[in-house]
């Protein structure tokens, strides 16, 4: 019991800073014989004490049963940090004697007392439970045996401590690290499977294999790559888990994968990488920081392209740290992978690393796995090793398994006879000596032997005989529920998990898990982690090969009953509740995220599960099932649902069509269709609300959601105590995720997406950067240049830009869009057609159009520019050479291409420079073309470009092949990863491709000409231009293709590749007359909104568009609009200033209300600067018009101006006085005046800083830096409510006061237009505190009890403010997802 409470009292220690420096003194532990899985005999435990007086039973007795769930629980807690320490495990190999002195019985067996951890070292001693930690003398052999690794840890650890080892990752690095990577599933759970397998003494031949030791021994002859091949069930898998326990144990740096065929994701590259990668990280901590960082370049890992991770993580990264300890990586199950093809070409880069990196693969021999070996590089000098013929490990495995009584001579002879017909298989010994065990007599023991089928095949028969013949139905039927769950599970599944997938009442069995071993006729294997899994991978093969077998798995109807349990568990009553709780099934976390890739292999003449999957879809679980996946930060499931469910519905639509279905099998068949969409869109429209939210999905998204969409008819409409959304722009989804409006006037030349930031280049020079998650201006934007920018570049974190003046290039830090660097261009102020911040962003490059590349040294102070190479292109005959118009860099500069009107594109070595090669068109008539724009494949030395008449050509320089296709193109981009190109043209129109075969994905048509095209770093988006405003748009295509990628291509019927699709998807969006003011009537259900293009039009919330109460012929925009506080008048202007005022008179009924011009006054002569506010007098008398510099007064009566005021302070507000109707109040940044409607003022008020907070802002320079955005006024009016932001566009932090309106004194009249200063009566305004200020984006309005409703970027709050006790608590309300309907 000792052992087992040091590892609780390890691990609860991890976590209390109390014992903080016990726990990191901790470098090893010894266990000697401790129950780690439990015993057998611990119900005769209890049975002893419970028959002696000394003592009664103890509970934890039944704790201490064979592989607990406390255990369980306790072991893999302790895994996880196992990795920290060094262990050693000692178990006993003597029976033990209880009571009567002949009973003797093995109280742990070797299973129980070792944990088979990576790098744990195992030692046996010759002694029984009792004595195993008792010894007779200093020469006793257990005492040295324990003594000498004692010694080996102590040398280790001073050892250590020597050599100044950096420390490992701690707990939230290793946090971040997993989220970044994706990993979901330490790798050593396979580990352990396998060495729990492993036999003393088996596999020792292996160390001592000559390419081994070479392989092992680091030499520059020494091969990289080591092939262990041989076949089927030969213990392969069990001798990777042995190589890489001794490579652990000689301490090493060792990484490890072993590819399941029966766990989808572990045949994947992608999931390889990733999890070498993690591995890695945790042994090198210079590796671990450097990964880190790639979370600023906003890459999704678990979905990128395997290229990807191969070229960002380990050819940019660890193949360029410094040169350090060989890494070793053994790769398992090759043959069982996706495409072995595709990581053989990736480890052929292995050569190129600085750091030493040996890879042992192992896999079966396959004609496949042959052809491949042969195409290796020689460069990696691979080297093979068959596992075949070591019959000694037979015999060393049957010594140690096979319990016989009989002389020595009987015994070996069953064994020579085992191993004769084995064929030098592993697993059929093992079944073997489970046959032959049960024997208990020489007749039955040759009676097996003569019955041991011959081959894996007949034996698999003679097991399946063994289950179909099973005299119990019930047993019958269990075994072929688990086997049909096992074969076709994604993954492995738990004890638990199968019992709750089976809906077995477990309760009822007395022991599940051995019912489980033995009605399935060994098919299976439990285990010490409580895993079901096949025996082998040809025992799967072997159920499901046909139903000539005497028990055969229907693939089928086994991918029926997986879907069934899954939607049973999803559709658990109460099953919101347990998941809020915290309590949820296990099974859910397996059902909710594969329940839709069962359903495509269901056969479609099952009516049975497409009923059960309309009841799920029509029912309140299924948005239970989204918070579920919310919750597991898995939304990428709802992707992938929505893939699998348009092919499950588009194949029985095809099949009722051919079978004249009736119209309610259509409807719900449309249901489905629609549910497809669903998923996929709330995932690009509300997936960051989901991920903060998850219940968000019940009342507050459904509303947001287009009201012919499945979520919004079924749990959108209005309801008791849910949100009410009314005006949306579209009855259906689209693709557009968010636009970004310029403002008329102005002009994006060029974009930019990196990291979490999208960068807009402007003609002006300025550069507006925008929050990719929000598609807010960040902190820092806009970034001023000073001068006119021919191009700029950010590096891949998106935390550096760099834009290229006429006069200088400067590197700004955009987190705090500070200037880091500024340099004086060259004299000669050559362009810059090329650019690219290289050597981690310490190194910038441009390519200019006099042929020359120059780079600047950022690390130097100051930087100078430096020539790289001068490009000198020899002119062709028949080519007109002048200068270059295009040039393009590849990721790291080493290669660049250059484009010219006259002459042929061009392909260059950076370095020396060296040409490459000249671009020829494949059609003869013409030979070259003028090139417009070009890019780089990421991961290969190939062109993709554009010429001027709209064809996109491929380009190999090395090779000299190309490939076109016409397009009608103007702009051009390509993916990250280099599978998608995008292109746009002057229609508007922008595709995406598929780089490999040119094959369209998608197509958008819109308005305007596409000036300018960039993807997101995840691949899930683009971005474009279209001169004053910008789109940033997430289709379904680019969503599925991303995660197809990442999941690899699948097998079988289950999934097909986006590409060969015939049909690409298609979208259509309409031009958006952006919305540029909002204004609700003060009574009544109506409000107006004013458009970029000069439409004003009046709502009913309830009822929707009215009319079009004003149209600009002129297309002039609506700027300002207020209503009067009686709702007869609206006014509003636009960008002319011309001041229109219409009045409004509700009818009777639904009839719409009548509308008529009241009065049309141009202002634009009388006004100075734009207008920027209207204020009605409360009796709609007369109309209060504010610019920037004056204020004046119309008569509703006369319609004309009445008067008019000069304005000493500017960026103030004006608001009814909240005690006398008869004034008005002026609230500027640091000072308030208050005036009759004859424009005389009353007095002036000057702040001063608070009692008991100061102000953030010295109070003199208060008035020229801040504007006042909102004036409020409280229900009761007893204070004022002011919101003032900086003018200064880089500070985004607001300022929140309050005043006491009661100290407002009207008493007193001053002249008018005097100096404001004379006669200013100082005030003290009380200031929100900056904790609850921070989290105000605008404030919207009070109500009742001083409730504050805001608006933030984050939630949707209300403050409750006790004005009287200035202290401050708030409320959350409803919260409203970000849509682009908004």
């Amino acid at each position: 019991m000792g052992g087992l409470i040091i590892k609780e009292a390890y691990m609860q220690g991890q976590n209390d800073p109390k014992y903080e420096s016990i726990i990191k003194a901790i470098t090893a532990i010894t266990f000697i014989a401790t129950p780690h899985r439990g015993t057998n005999l611990a119900e005769l435990l209890d049975r002893i004490l419970r028959s002696t007086f000394v003592t009664n039973s103890k509970h934890y007795i039944s704790e201490l049963a064979k592989n607990s769930f406390t255990l369980q629980k306790l072991n893999e807690q302790f895994r996880h940090i196992a990795p920290r320490l060094d262990i050693v495990s000692f178990y006993e190999t003597q029976p033990t004697s209880i009571a009567l002195k002949s009973a003797r019985v093995m109280i742990l067996e070797k299973d129980s007392s070792v944990l088979g951890y990576p790098g744990e070292t195992s030692k046996a001693l010759n002694a029984d439970h009792h004595n195993v930690c008792k010894y007779d003398s200093p020469t006793d052999p257990n005492y040295i045996t324990v003594r000498n690794a004692l010694k080996s840890l102590v040398s280790k650890i001073i050892s250590t401590s020597r050599s100044n080892k950096p420390p490992l990752s701690n707990p939230r690095e290793s946090q971040d690290l997993k989220s970044l990577l994706a990993i979901t599933e330490l790798p050593d759970i396979d580990y352990i499977f396998f060495w729990d397998q492993w036999a003393q003494g088996t596999n020792d031949w292996f160390l001592e294999e000559k390419h081994y030791l070479e392989w092992l021994h680091v030499r520059d002859s020494a091969p990289f790559l080591l092939w262990l091949n041989g076949g089927a069930a030969t213990g392969k898998s069990v001798l990777s888990s042995f190589i890489i326990n001794s490579l652990m144990e000689q301490g090493v740096s060792c990484q490890y994968f072993f590819i399941r065929v029966g766990d989808r994701k572990k045949r994947t590259l992608s999931l390889l990488l990733r999890s070498i990668a993690y591995q890695i990280a945790r042994s090198v901590p210079g590796f671990l920081q450097r990964v880190l960082q790639l979370v600023d370049e906003a890459i999704d890992f678990e979905t990128a392209d395997p290229r990807t991770i191969w070229e960002r993580i380990f050819k940019s990264i660890l193949f360029n740290m410094e040169a350090g300890q060989p890494l070793y990586w053994i790769i398992d199950g090759l043959d069982e992978a996706d495409d072995p093809r595709a990581l053989i070409r990736l480890l052929s880069d292995i050569s190129l690393s600085s750091i030493p990196i040996r890879v042992l693969l192992v896999g079966r021999t396959t004609s496949e796995l042959v052809a491949i070996f042969q195409k290796v590089p020689k460069v990696l000098n691979l080297s093979l090793i068959s596992i075949e013929g070591h019959l000694e490990d037979l015999r060393c495995y049957l010594h140690q398994e096979l319990s016989m009584y009989g002389t020595a001579e009987y015994y070996e002879s069953i064994v020579q006879r085992i191993v004769r017909a084995a064929q030098n298989n592993f697993l059929w010994v093992r079944l073997a000596v489970d046959k032959l065990n049960l024997c208990h007599t020489q007749a039955d023991v040759e009676l097996a032997l003569q019955q041991l089928p011959v081959g894996m095949e007949a034996l698999y028969d003679r097991m399946a005989s063994s289950i179909a013949q099973n005299p119990s139905a019930t047993d019958r039927a269990l075994a072929s529920n688990i086997l049909q769950s096992v074969t076709c599970s994604l993954r492995v599944l738990t004890v638990v998990e199968l019992s709750q997938a089976l809906h077995e009442d477990t309760s009822k069995m007395l022991d599940f898990q051995r019912s489980i071993v033995d009605i399935c006729g060994g098919f299976v294997v439990i285990d010490n982690g409580g895993n079901v899994a096949m025996i082998h991978q040809t025992a799967r093969e072997y159920l499901l090969s046909g139903n000539d077998r005497p028990f055969h798995v229907d693939r089928d109807a086994a991918h029926k009953q997986v879907f069934l349990s899954c939607m049973r568990c999803l559709m658990a009553i109460g099953l919101r509740a347990t998941v809020k709780g915290n309590q949820k099934p296990e099974f859910l976390d397996y059902a909710a995220s594969s329940w839709s890739s069962h359903l495509t292999s269901i056969p479609l003449d099952c009516g049975h599960a497409f009923e059960v999957l309309n009841k799920f879809l029509t029912g309140h679980w299924v948005l239970t099932w989204i918070q579920v996946v919310a919750t597991s930060k898995q939304l990428r499931v709802l992707i992938q649902a929505s893939k699998n469910l348009s092919k499950y519905s588009a194949k029985q639509k095809e099949y009722d069509t051919a079978r004249n279905r009736k119209d309610h099998q259509i409807m719900k068949q449309e249901l489905v269709k629609s549910w497809a969409e669903d998923f996929v869109k709330i995932v690009g429209k509300f997936g960051t609300v989901l991920r903060r939210n998850p219940e968000s999905i019940y009342k507050l998204i459904p509303p947001f959601c287009p009201q012919n969409s499945a979520i919004y008819q079924q749990f959108g409409k209005i309801k008791d105590k849910s949100l009410l959304v009314s005006g949306l722009s579209t009855g259906n989804w689209d693709d557009s995720l968010a636009r970004m409006s310029f403002g008329f006037g102005t002009y994006a030349s060029s974009i930019s997406a990196a990291g979490a930031q999208i960068a807009i280049l402007f003609s002006s020079g300025s550069v507006v950067l925008y929050d990719s998650s929000v598609f807010e201006e960040a902190e820092s934007s806009p970034i001023k240049h000073g001068e006119r920018v021919y191009r700029m570049e950010m590096n891949s974190a998106g935390t550096l830009l760099a834009p290229y003046g006429y006069l200088t290039t400067k590197i700004w830090e955009i987190s705090t869009g500070k200037c880091k660097t500024s340099v004086e261009n060259i004299e000669s102020r050559p362009r810059p057609l090329a650019m690219l911040l290289t050597n981690n962003s310490t190194m910038l490059l441009v390519g200019t159009d006099d042929r020359r590349i120059r780079s600047l040294n950022l690390n130097e102070t100051p930087p100078t520019w430096q020539l790289v190479g001068e490009l000198e292109e020899p002119e062709l005959e028949g080519h007109f050479l002048n200068s270059s118009n295009y040039m393009a860099l590849n990721k790291d500069g080493r290669l660049i291409a250059v484009a010219y009107r006259g002459h042929p594109l061009s392909a260059w070595e950076t370095d020396g420079p060296v040409h490459i090669g000249h671009c020829w068109r494949k059609r003869e008539e013409v030979a070259r073309g003028e090139v417009i724009e070009a890019v780089w494949h990421p991961h290969y030395p190939e062109v993709l470009g554009l010429y001027i008449e709209g064809v996109v050509f491929k380009w190999r320089p090395y090779d000299g092949e190309n490939d076109e296709i016409t397009t009608g193109a103007s702009r051009l981009a390509i993916s990250r990863d280099g599978n998608l190109f995008a292109t746009g043209d002057v229609r508007g129109t922008v595709k995406v491709y598929i780089t490999s075969d040119f094959c369209l994905l998608y197509q958008l048509a819109s308005e305007d000409t596409v000036l300018g095209l960039v993807f997101s770093p995840d691949l899930h988006r683009f971005y474009d231009i279209r001169g004053h405003y910008g789109n940033a748009w997430e289709p379904n295509a680019l969503m599925r293709f991303a995660e197809q990628r990442g999941k690899g291509i699948e097998s079988g019927s289950e999934t097909e590749s986006l590409g060969q699709s015939s049909t690409a998807s298609e979208s259509w969006s309409w031009r958006i007359d952006s919305i540029t003011v909002l204004a609700g009537s003060p009574i009544g259900r109506l409000y107006c909104c004013g458009t970029e293009k000069g439409t004003v039009r009046l709502h009913d919330t309830q009822r929707g568009k009215l009319a079009d109460l004003h149209v600009s012929k002129s297309f002039l925009s609506i700027e300002q609009m207020s209503w009067s506080n009686d709702g007869r008048y609206v006014c509003f202007s636009d960008s002319s200033k011309r001041v229109i005022i219409m009045s409004i008179t509700p009818s009777a009924g639904n009839l719409d209300p009548l509308v008529e011009t009241k009065a049309e006054i141009p202002m634009n002569n009388s006004t100075n600067g734009p207008i920027l506010q209207f204020l009605f007098h409360p009796n709609s008398s007369q109309l209060l018009v504010r610019s920037s510099s004056t204020i004046r007064t119309i008569s509703l009566i006369s319609s004309s101006v009445t008067l008019s005021l000069e304005l000493h302070t500017a960026g103030s507000k004006w608001v009814t006085h909240p005690h006398d109707p008869a004034l008005i109040v002026g609230v500027g940044p640091n000072a308030i005046h208050i005036l009759d409607w004859g424009l005389v003022e009353r007095q002036t008020y000057r702040f001063e800083c608070p009692r008991y907070q100061s102000m953030p802002l010295n109070p003199e320079s208060f008035q020229d830096q801040n504007v006042v955005d909102r004036v409020l006024v409280t229900h009761d009016k007893k204070h004022v409510f002011v919101q003032i932001s900086p003018l200064n566009q880089n500070s985004k932090e607001k300022t929140f006061l309050y005043f006491e309106t009661s100290s407002w004194s009207t008493a007193t009249a001053v002249t008018p237009g005097i100096d404001q200063e004379i006669g200013a009566i100082a005030i003290i305004p009380f200031l929100l505190p900056r904790n609850l200020s921070s989290q105000v984006a605008l404030a919207l309005s009070f109500l009742s009890r001083d409730n504050l409703i805001f608006l933030s970027i984050a939630i949707f709050f209300s403050f409750d403010i006790p004005f009287h006790e200035h202290s401050h608590r708030y409320k959350v309300f409803n919260n409203p997802p970000r849509s682009s309907s908004q």
